[in-house]
Order: structure tokens, then sequence, then C-alpha cells
């Protein structure tokens, strides 16, 4: 029995050490963010004062084969009022510059854009389910976990600056629903465009998506839209704008999902720096029609604008501390929301790693 587990015992201890020998390569990355956030609201009530703390960890893995094909991964976990797990599908890069995401690999459709200033800071005024104007540009990406997104390589089919890529997903195996909805197969095409004119950076990006619902009832696609945007940096300063627009069908398995139309949205802002200072301001425009699955529009739209500003100062290295505010006016079936109206600042301080 002794020889038993002292060959156990050596077994054991070999496989280990070739673990950790063949293991691959890892790095992490993380932030915590403690703050205080004040939030006033149009309906009367008392201006509410509270603490606001986020945490975030992430580990990424990758390993380069002997044939140089790159295998990578990651892990992230977020602490932002529920603590979530986040892991992340297979990435594959090849020597030639192009890659291939592999399984929840995301959609094209958003990929591409040029970043859109806009304020930091955790202020904010909370949303409500039954407004369904977008606040974002990529409101209608949506995908099923089985999927890929394939990346061209930089200089795409011979043009400086140019990269785009496409990506599918599949859920054909999923039930049909008459009230409910979930996204069933999607198709997303991206590109985006980098170019010098004189002192001046432009970068031009876009992205088309098309999506199926599992709703028989649903009017429209899961997913039909375009977004697209453009910004320029001169020195240190920074503009930029985007529009989407199309339909779009929630998902929903617990309740009845809405059925969107005449979606769009509108954003625009400004980023400047000076020294350790950065100045952002941004706002959004977003308006939708929703209905249950299977009525016909109404014709009164739900709205959502917004208009924000912070400072950010960089106290050392890995260390930022922001002061943020924001306002947000929202109607639903075209009525003042005030419960979902109002005002918000926020002061607090970044430590990252």
């Amino acid at each position: 029995m002794k020889k038993e587990l002292l060959l156990a015992s050596a077994l054991i201890g070999s496989l280990g050490m070739a673990g950790i020998a063949d293991a691959a390569t890892m790095s992490m990355s993380g932030h915590v963010r403690n703050g205080v956030k004040a939030t006033d609201k149009d309906d009367g009530s008392d201006e509410a004062v509270a603490s606001s703390r986020q945490t975030g960890f992430s580990l990424s893995l990758s390993e380069t084969t002997d044939s140089g094909v790159k295998w990578a991964t990651s892990v992230s976990i977020a602490d932002e009022g529920a603590a979530e797990t986040d892991e992340s599908g297979l990435t594959l890069t090849f020597t030639n510059g192009t890659s291939l995401d592999l399984i929840e690999a995301g959609n094209s459709y958003g990929g591409h854009l040029a970043t859109v200033p806009g304020a930091s800071g955790e202020q904010s005024i909370g949303a409500n389910s039954t407004n369904s104007a977008p606040s974002g540009l990529t409101y209608a990406d949506t995908s099923d976990e089985v999927g890929f997104e394939l990346h061209s390589a930089a200089d795409a089919f011979g043009v400086d600056g140019l990269k785009a890529s496409v990506s599918a997903s599949t859920n054909d195996d999923a039930a049909a629903t008459t009230d409910s909805s979930k996204t069933e197969n999607a198709f997303s095409i991206g590109a985006s465009y980098v170019a010098d004119a004189g002192d001046t950076t432009v970068t031009i990006g876009g992205g088309y998506i098309v999506a199926s619902s599992t709703s028989m009832s649903a009017k429209h696609d899961a997913a039909n839209g375009f977004a697209f945007s453009v910004s320029a940096a001169t020195g240190d300063l920074t503009v930029g704008a985007g529009y989407a627009t199309g339909d779009r069908v929630t998902d929903s398995t617990t309740a009845t999902a809405a059925d969107l139309s005449s979606v769009s949205v509108t954003t625009v802002g400004a980023k400047y720096v000076s020294g350790d200072m950065t100045f952002n301001v941004g706002m959004a425009d977003g308006e939708a029609t929703d209905v249950a699955i299977g009525t016909t529009a109404s014709g009164n739209k739900d709205t959502y604008q917004s208009t924000g500003a912070s400072v950010d100062y960089t106290i050392a290295s890995g260390v930022t501390g922001t002061a943020g505010f924001v306002s947000v006016d929202t109607q639903d079936e075209g009525g003042a929301f005030t419960t979902y109206s109002g005002s918000s600042w926020y002061v607090g301080a970044n430590i990252s790693f």
C-alpha cells in the first residue's frame, strides 16, 4: 500500500509540475472607485446622497503556438451593485494580423465606432424599463453566445488606415415564442477608417446589424439598423458625434417584450486635456416608439435627453480624481417622466492597476 501511495504522490507531483511549466502567460488589471453620488429627481422628492463604490478585476491569459498563432481569453469580476463574473470566449490572432473571436464573440455592428467623448464619473438618474428610448449608439447590439467575429488586419484590402470585421451567431434551436422574445440568429458588419488631415486625426466608423426574433408575433426583426460616428483630434482637443437608427425587439423571457420602431439616437461630445486635467462634455438625444409584441405602433414616443460634464485630475500614477454632473430629461409615451428625470453629481477617486 505504501508503494502505491508513493507512486500516486509522484504522479500527481509530476503532473502538477508539468502544468506549471506549460502554463499560459497571465496578466492582471483592475480598479477600485470610491466616491459620493447625489441624485435630485424632478418628482419633488428630497435630494438623495449616498456612497458610490465599484470594483473590477480582470485576468488575461494568452499563449503563442510554434506556428505563431496566439490563443487568448480572459475572465473579469465586477462588483457594481451586484457581483458579476464574465468569462470571454477565445481569440485567435494569426501571423498575417487577422484575428478570430469564437464563442461570445461580440458584434461588428458596434466594434468599429469612433469614440464620442462623454462625461466620466458615476453620476446618473435611474432608468425605467418602460422607457425604450436609447441613450447610446449600440442600443441594437444583440447576439447569441454561440458565434464568431472575424477581424481584418490593419490597412485592410491595401487601404491605409482601414479595418473591417464580420460577425454572426446562431440560435436555431431556440423555441418559437409569442409574447416573449429572444434573439435567434444575428449577422453584422463594421468598418473604421483613420486618416490624417494636416494636424488633425479623423476617425470614421460604422456598422450594420440584422437579427431575427423567436417571436412569431413581432412586427420587426430582433434588430435591424445601423450606427455611425466620427471623431477628430487636434492636439489636446477631441470632438466627436454619432448617430444610430433602426428597429428592435427587446429580449424578454419572463414578461411581454417590447417591439420598438422609429428608434434613433444622436450623441455629441468633446474632450480637452490640459496637463494633469481632462475636461469632458457630452450629450445624448434618443427616441423610440414601443408597443407590446403584435401591436401596431401608436405614435406616442419615449424620449431620453442627457447633458453631462466632468473634470478628471491625475493625482498620481494609477490614481485619478473625478468630479462630474449630468442632467437627464425623459418622457414615456409622450408624457413627462419626472421619477426618472433630474440631475446628479459625483465626486470620487479611481485607483487602477
